[in-house]
């Protein structure tokens, strides 16, 4: 089995990770609990040739082997005490995946020998297995990054105000666009195409916001339903990229992908998962961390060792207060930002990452303060999912200032505005004019939310104004899956329809709302497809649809989807040509204070507290630019009537003009009067020059 003895040395405790030198490479692992910690080296037919016990220095294994480079296979077996009820799993049987690799050699998958315990045995049991799990498992590979390295273009930092964010995934981006070479479709090759780029930048992306792309762990539930995890979000190695999204297994694809939107001046940022791992529940895999040391990297339930605290729905929840668990987190974070220039990162259910040894959330927790102090991470977008499944676990607005934050009250508002619900004006109001409803601190810039309607978890914009309900059966879950509460409607008919009446006041309700998304202060963040008018045919919880019902279209666009695709271009270039309406938007609580912006009624005089009350479907929001001698009416109608709404009698003299009509309806802009014609189910932007 084991070729001829190699030569090795007692190795250096950091960095973590296998990092080559001129005569060898240093291979580096945290474990405390461990009893001994074996290096295991594979030829390149994935066959072990050689054990290599490590060298123990406090809680880090280490050992230098001699002779060995960079493309070097490699695993752990990790020894120590089995004891499942006091949650040490050590399994010397299981080879298991290096935390700091940066890259394996092919996706992971379950395998019934990745279970520490015989499968079929009694819960209570837990016999232990002494399946090897080696065949069934990737390997680590060793890496040079040198080359990775090497400066290319410098980041865009693009300012906040002018951020268009897409949220896209890299296989569904590309995997049906026939006009880029097969081999690359679905790839990060694919997306630095100048065809994808090109077209992205044509439609005035600013930032491409990729799923996770971390190597991650497609689990035995979806394995026996014939379903492939796509969303990405269960990981294991948190620098080594998925494998199937390289087109050949050149970590350098990467890099090249991200200079090619750095070149057109476009931002690369990651959505990264460090709430949990793809090992699953107390019953899942041993993969690594599990195996290495699971009582220290993961948080459990108190008193019971054997059972992990589930902040996340997903399982597991990682332990970020613990010392390893946040070392290997932050030096995941700057790999990617220091070796490949990724522009920034937003972090899935971030209140997990910041809270304390009692399971409480805390703007202070260590992670938050290594960030801020961080030379690299603390100059880039940082963006939070500010919400997790734990105890008080919406924190939406107590993030430390240098993040932005999700606005989910934004899209919940937004959708049930257009949906005609009662008692959404003023709600829409204050998001239109403020960072987020209700109390809101100074520290609490606008621009620090991040806005959106639809993102890739629930209803694709389309299918939120053409369904009432999920529609989740091909996951296979008896459509028990996802989100009950989407505040969608189908505009009068259920899914698919050729009805044109129908089609066509869907496409007026999807066009008030990106009007609204695309005019509200904040970042707006648009769903990749969504200007395609992509379906999921009803699916809200897509996660394991690694088909056509998540995968962008690229074929040539009906009316419908030019229509939408020309609006969103159009409202972004409009956004962009008026800054001093952004601008305007930013100051807006100041301008609230000093009586420069106010809500009107159709009538022209301004709303007070008590016209909020009852079925209030329509109001426009009244700037004035003292500065430059500007007015803004800013009229949302989403009442089934066209209203006739009158200019204030202080500004009857200006002369105004109509730069946005999302209903599409309105052919000759004219006052009369003093008033003006607002289109039902429509967003209206009038500019005055006094």
């Amino acid at each position: 089995m084991f070729l001829k003895k190699l030569k090795v040395d007692i190795g250096f405790p950091a960095p973590l990770g296998a990092t080559p030198q001129k005569n060898g490479v240093n291979f580096s692992i945290f474990s405390h609990s461990a009893e001994k910690i074996v290096l295991c080296l594979f030829n390149s037919w994935g066959y072990e040739t050689y054990h290599i016990p490590m060298n123990r220095s406090e809680d880090i294994w280490h050992v230098f082997v001699q002779g060995i480079s960079p493309g070097q296979l490699y695993g752990y077996r990790v020894y120590g005490p089995y004891d499942p009820k006091n949650g040490l799993w050590f399994n010397g049987h299981k080879l298991l995946l290096d935390p700091a690799a940066k890259q394996i050699t092919e996706p992971i998958f379950f395998h019934e020998s990745q279970l520490p315990y015989i499968a079929g045995h009694s819960k209570r049991e837990f016999s232990f297995s002494t399946l090897d799990s080696a065949p069934f498992v990737p390997k680590c590979v060793v890496v040079d990054d040198t080359l990775l390295r090497v400066p290319r273009t410098t980041r865009p930092y693009i300012n906040d105000k002018d951020t268009i964010i897409y949220e896209t995934h890299v296989k569904g981006t590309t995997i049906k666009n026939e006009a880029i070479p097969k081999r690359i479709r679905g790839t990060f090759e694919g997306l630095a195409h100048p065809k994808t780029i090109s077209y992205l930048k044509n439609l005035g992306i600013t930032t491409v916001e990729l799923l996770p792309i971390a190597a991650f762990n497609t689990p035995e539930h979806l394995l026996n339903l014939r379903l492939n995890n796509y969303w990405g979000y269960d990981p294991v190695c948190l620098m080594a990229p998925h494998t199937s999204y390289l087109s050949e297994a050149n970590l350098l694809e990467i890099k090249n992908m991200i200079q090619a939107y750095h070149t057109n001046g476009m931002e690369v940022i990651l959505d990264v998962v460090y709430n949990h791992t793809g090992e699953g529940g107390y019953m899942g895999p041993l993969l690594s961390y599990r195996g290495i040391d699971n009582l220290s990297y993961y948080r459990f339930v108190p008193e019971e060792p054997r059972y992990y605290l589930d902040d996340t729905g997903c399982g597991n929840t990682l332990n970020l207060a613990h010392p390893a668990t946040l070392q290997l987190t932050i030096q995941a974070l700057r790999y990617w930002a220091e070796v490949f220039d990724i522009d920034g990162f937003r972090f899935d259910l971030a209140v997990t990452l910041a809270r304390n040894g009692e399971n409480v959330y805390t703007p202070d927790a260590a992670f938050f303060k290594v960030l801020q102090k961080d030379t690299v991470l603390s100059k880039i977008k940082l963006i939070a999912e500010p919400w997790d499944l734990g105890p008080n676990g919406y924190q939406l607005g107590n993030f430390p200032s240098f993040f932005s934050e999700w606005d989910g009250e934004f899209r919940d508002t937004t959708r049930r505005f257009w949906k005609g619900d009662m008692g959404q004006a003023q709600a829409m109001f204050h998001h239109l004019t403020k960072s987020i409803v209700g109390e809101q601190t100074e520290k609490n810039a606008i621009l620090r939310k991040v806005n959106f309607i639809t993102a890739h978890d629930g209803f694709t914009l389309y299918d939120l104004v053409s369904y009432n309900d999920k529609h989740n059966l091909p996951n296979k879950e008896q459509n028990r899956d996802g989100n009950n509460a989407n505040f969608s409607w189908n505009s009068g008919i259920e899914g698919t329809t050729n009805n044109p009446t129908i089609l066509n006041f869907r496409i007026r309700r999807i066009r008030a709302m990106i009007a609204t998304l695309l005019l509200s202060n904040g970042i707006p963040m648009i769903l990749g497809g969504d200007e395609k008018l992509r379906s999921q045919d009803g699916n809200n919880n897509a996660y394991c649809q690694d088909n056509k019902i998540s995968w962008l279209s690229w074929g040539k666009p009906n009316n419908f989807e030019q229509n939408i695709f020309n609006f969103i271009q159009k409202v972004i270039h409009l956004r962009k040509e008026n800054k001093e309406l952004i601008s305007l938007l930013i100051q807006a609580p100041t301008l609230l204070k000093e009586k420069n912006m106010y809500a009107l009624k159709p009538d022209g005089t301004q709303m007070e507290t008590s016209d909020w009350h009852g079925y209030v479907r329509c109001f426009s929001i009244y700037i004035k630019d003292n500065k430059n001698n500007l007015r803004y009416n800013l009229i949302l109608n989403a009442s089934d009537f066209n209203l006739e709404y009158k200019i204030p009698n202080e500004d009857m003299s200006a002369k105004w003009k109509m730069i946005l009509d999302s209903s599409e309806t309105i052919k000759k802009f004219s006052i009369q009067n003093g008033s003006f014609n607002a289109p039902s189910w429509g967003l209206l932007l009038l500019k005055g020059a006094l």
